[in-house]
């Protein structure tokens, strides 16, 4: 009886539990298995933190259940390019991902002690006159080589800044990397929370910002290497909304762990557009056409995990 009671529990609750525990201890493994490598990573000298993820990514890529996402997202935005080409980004990509993941291990020395040394900051945006303005700004950036580099660049120029994340879907490992992300030096909001919280912030002065190169239900069909993707318009409508600067931000991995990030100049409607939202969709096609121009220069730095077109659309 004391053993049949329980499972008799178990079954009346839908037979969840066993499920979940087994979740939670997957998540939990995956958690330690980050936080013993963010150990080694820590340990070493910064360059070669990034060289050892990119190394170990790399050597993973067969096995890793994405990478087949990866190659078709590189095979629809770079047609010309071969199989084994594709084959060889894909590795390259993993390659990225390991080396930001190692950075995270060292992203106060990125984001603060080092940043002078490590991240050369180019402003084809007008920093004075947005000073002088008095007001906030959207900035968009896509998931290029380092990208929370884009938001701690901004915060070291002075600009309040609110950021916009998508939670892992791990929690153990999502709340390890908001851990790191405090580095950064700005507001983070979880994109279930971030309507109002952008609303209330940009009202105040305080700049956002977001990352437009995935894909979003909510979103309008706008080009994306030339076919339709559901895009968000949200940071052209809150730019247009509060009459403030969209400016796009470009990260580039350099060498190693050095960067290059570039404060693009503001993104505008056509002069001849007159309802919000077709301004809108002109400039979301434009920060699409920017975001196009850099994956051409560097494919191997789009972290391009993620579905970004309908898997309907031929490859």
């Amino acid at each position: 009886m004391t053993i049949e009671a329980p499972r008799e529990r178990i079954k009346a609750r839908g037979g969840h539990h066993p499920a979940r525990f087994l979740q939670n201890l997957k998540w939990f493994a995956q958690a330690f298995a980050v936080g013993a490598f963010w150990q080694v990573a820590a340990r070493l000298p910064t360059d070669r933190a990034s060289s050892l993820g990119r190394w170990m990514l790399r050597a993973m890529t067969p096995r890793l259940s994405r990478t087949q996402r990866i190659r078709r997202n590189l095979r629809r935005a770079l047609p010309g390019k071969s199989g084994p080409e594709i084959d060889e980004l894909a590795r390259e990509v993993w390659g990225s991902v390991g080396q930001l993941l190692a950075e995270y291990a060292h992203l106060e020395a990125l984001c603060i002690d080092g940043a002078e040394d490590r991240v050369e900051v180019v402003l084809d945006w007008d920093i004075e006159a947005y000073r002088r303005a008095g007001k906030p700004v959207v900035f968009v950036t896509a998931h290029l080589a380092n990208w929370e580099l884009t938001a701690a660049m901004a915060v070291a120029m002075g600009v309040p800044l609110t950021v916009v994340y998508n939670p892992m879907r791990n929690p153990f490992i999502d709340r390890m990397l908001q851990r790191k992300r405090r580095a950064v030096g700005c507001n983070f909001v979880t994109k279930k929370a971030a309507s109002r919280r952008l609303l209330r912030d940009l009202q105040n002065g305080t700049s956002v910002g977001l990352l437009v190169d995935q894909r979003v239900r909510e979103g309008e069909p706008v080009a994306f290497f030339g076919r339709d993707a559901l895009t968000s318009i949200s940071p052209a409508r809150l730019a247009l909304k509060f009459d403030c600067d969209l400016v796009p931000v470009q990260v580039e991995r350099t060498g190693g762990a050095r960067f290059r990030v570039t404060f693009h100049h503001p993104v505008k409607p056509d002069g001849d557009a007159a309802d919000s939202q077709t301004r809108a969709l002109q400039m979301t096609r434009k920060i699409n056409e920017r975001f196009e121009a850099w994956i051409r220069k560097r494919p191997e730095q789009w972290i391009c995990w993620k579905r970004r077109w309908p898997d309907t659309a031929g490859a």
